[in-house]
């Protein structure tokens, strides 16, 4: 499975440009493991300000989704239809509100396209009745995108269960519409979301690669599991805590695995150790690994070195080249131990191989 950004274009993007998007920049430049935890500290650093809160869970359901977890994804997309709809009122009608109104809309739409995925259907059609709502007021103040972008989403989905099509938004909404952009948003729907490559969750990959009765698979899937139907149930990595105990046993097991596995099964381990590193990543900002670096920093060290490696193979050099990055801090940060252990030569030799 690529972790290069595909082109498609779809119909409107609320957050284009907006302020406290910066992951999503670092998205698009092709370094996912940085934009994951850019998403992360913002979301974190954000918990006294609502709507800076949600814009980062909308912002971190894109990042974790590139990241190929769709469960963590769209936790986040609830929470930031959550967050907007329940301070609506506060928002008033000026540029701020129509953004933060048609991000909850399009959060809504990429929350019922991953909901429906899973099989959660009722969830599915709750995420679109809350932003059909939010869309079709904002078309009746004169902003139609986010309409046409929830219409073709949800078109999208109504084509495989064979549901009407007719009836999905007010008749003076659709006659503001443009058939073409809800055609665009539709095949958008569609080739990101309905139909990607490769596992798409962490129970999806640890099955791929036949590891769920590890005990450090049960364990990482414990770690990372959310419970999208509780209201207030912790929906990012940084509020649930990371778990530093079974870390090394995953981490050893995804770097011996990835060089010599191919196909779905290969998709399932770069998963799979996007998301080990993820739990690192969270675990040195809350300042756990402060004490214990020297602890972790061979089978941390190793994971990168492996996912670039595999980043390499792959022609993805963006996504090589922060791994790489992330490998050089950490043996900075791990200093003296990685001049003096035999694998901290191995894997200062391994990072002089990766793209800076």
């Amino acid at each position: 499975m690529s972790s290069t950004p595909p082109q498609s274009v779809f119909t409107y993007d609320p957050l284009d440009e907006q302020p406290g998007t910066e992951p999503l920049a670092t998205l698009r430049s092709g370094a996912l493991l940085s934009a994951v935890d850019q998403a992360n500290d913002a979301a974190d650093a954000a918990q006294d300000d609502w709507y800076a809160l949600a814009r980062s869970a909308a912002v971190l359901g894109r990042t974790q989704y590139r990241s190929g977890d769709a469960e963590l994804a769209v936790a986040a997309y609830d929470q930031a239809v959550r967050l907007y709809n329940d301070n609506s009122r506060a928002m008033g009608r000026g540029a701020d509100a129509a953004t933060g109104l048609a991000t909850l809309v399009d959060c809504a739409g990429r929350a019922m396209l991953l909901h429906h995925r899973q099989g959660r259907r009722k969830l599915a059609d709750s995420a679109f009745d809350a932003g059909r709502l939010f869309a079709e007021f904002l078309a009746g103040n004169g902003l139609t995108a986010p309409a046409s972008q929830l219409l073709g989403r949800r078109a999208a989905v109504l084509q495989r269960t064979g549901q009407p099509r007719n009836g999905l938004l007010d008749p003076e909404v659709l006659s503001l519409l443009a058939p073409q952009d809800t055609l665009r948003e539709a095949t958008w729907a569609v080739a990101e979301y309905l139909e990607p490559p490769g596992p798409r969750t962490l129970a999806g990959a640890l099955r791929a690669i036949r590891a769920e009765k590890q005990p450090w698979a049960t364990d990482l899937a414990r770690a990372l599991t959310v419970d999208g139907g509780h209201k207030d149930a912790p929906w990012s990595p940084t509020l649930r805590g990371s778990h530093l105990l079974f870390l090394p046993d995953a981490a050893r097991a995804v770097s011996r695995a990835l060089g010599d596995t191919t196909g779905t099964a290969a998709d399932g381990w770069r998963l799979t150790g996007r998301e080990i590193h993820m739990c690192y990543s969270v675990a040195s900002g809350r300042g756990e690994l402060h004490h214990a670096l020297s602890d972790h920093a061979e089978y941390w060290g190793g994971l990168l070195l492996a996912l670039g490696r595999d980043a390499l193979r792959a022609g993805n050099t963006p996504l090589a080249a922060d791994c790489g990055g992330w490998l050089r801090g950490l043996l900075t940060q791990a200093l003296p131990h990685t001049l003096i252990a035999p694998w901290g030569q191995e894997l200062r030799t391994g990072a002089e191989q990766l793209p800076d």
